[in-house]
């Protein structure tokens, strides 16, 4: 009868210590994940987020034990992409790793958007925030935000700013200074992030917010001046580059990065990827590649996660908004 007893403790014990271990969902279907992860990325590869992308992939991989790969689905501002992951199955098997411009800006700027931004998915977790600098062309006269203001309010529709196109978070990005400082700049935008710093670095237009990652190196071959980070905090990467609130402009231009599924995907199915990519985001080859990404890294799980979008749905349209943006 002792045997017995202590066989059925140890059996409990086990199982109470699998269960607490596991960081797997188990369900009808059998084990969350028990095949390949499909991470879409709304945009082309090669660029920022496909990036980004690639590396979480792979570190979440590892955590999981099952392969999480990325797929390319590139179009229309990122919202091809997203809306083929809103119309997904919700199984857990295909999510979506975005930027702020598909959920926080297309929705306020297109107006024949195919998916509802705040519906059609559920929250994942975020990766992080990428901080978007202001650089200059080095021959405009300012050395720092507060001078590039007054330079625009002295000579108001004179100065420009480029962007990666109408509606994207670069052009709302500077429509965030120039509502807030009452700015007259002339967009002109491009048809991607690459002809539009081209037009900067030559002299066409003036000025643009850009990725960090973009502007550190042209700002050390001495093509372009930064003038300020756009972010909460200074970017470890660049300790040098001051914000602008540091420089007495309240202003955050750096947009999330996260992961969302399908709105009907289980909780639980994205509370196990979370929590596998908070633990990879420990490790430092992960933090190593996030950052040289030009990421700050700030995991938010789903609870988190979902509350920043709201508020970040507000604070993206509101600038939309009152700049009078439209897409068609």
């Amino acid at each position: 009868m002792v045997n017995v007893i202590s066989l059925i403790k140890s059996k409990t014990v086990i199982a109470f210590a699998l269960a607490v271990l596991s960081p797997f969902v188990t369900n009808a279907q059998g084990t969350y994940p028990d095949r390949t992860i499909r991470m879409v990325v709304p945009y082309n590869a090669g660029g920022g987020t496909d990036v980004l992308a690639r590396s979480v992939a792979a570190a979440t991989s590892k955590i999981l034990n099952q392969s999480v790969v990325v797929e390319n689905r590139a179009g229309a501002s990122g919202m091809i992409g997203s809306d083929y992951v809103a119309k997904s199955k919700p199984d857990g098997y295909t999510l979506l790793m975005t930027a702020a411009d598909t959920h926080s800006v297309n929705p306020h700027v297109y107006p024949k958007i195919s998916y509802d931004a705040r519906k059609d998915f559920i929250p994942i977790a975020q990766v992080g925030l990428l901080p978007y600098a202001l650089v200059i062309n080095p021959k405009i006269k300012a050395n720092n935000v507060q001078e590039f203001i007054a330079l625009a309010k002295s000579q108001p529709g004179k100065l420009t700013y480029a962007s990666w196109g109408v509606g994207s978070s670069s052009q709302v990005a500077m429509e965030m200074l120039i509502v807030m400082q009452k700015l007259n700049i002339l967009h002109v935008p491009f048809t991607g992030a690459a002809p539009a710093m081209t037009a900067v670095l030559g002299g066409q237009v003036d000025a643009m917010f850009v990725p960090l990652s973009l502007a550190v190196p042209n700002a050390q071959a001495g093509k372009v001046k930064i003038l300020g980070l756009g972010a909460p905090k200074r970017f470890s990467d660049a300790p040098n580059v001051p914000t602008l609130v540091e420089q007495g402009v309240d202003l955050n231009t750096s947009p999330w990065i996260g992961i969302l599924g399908p709105a009907k995907m289980s909780p639980a199915a994205a509370q196990t990827f979370a929590k596998a990519l908070i633990q990879a985001a420990k490790e430092p080859g992960l933090q190593e590649a996030l950052t040289k990404g030009g990421l700050i890294i700030e995991i938010l799980d789903p609870k988190q996660f979902g509350q920043f979008l709201i508020t970040e749905f507000d604070r993206w349209g509101a600038t939309v908004k009152a700049a009078g943006i439209k897409a068609d």
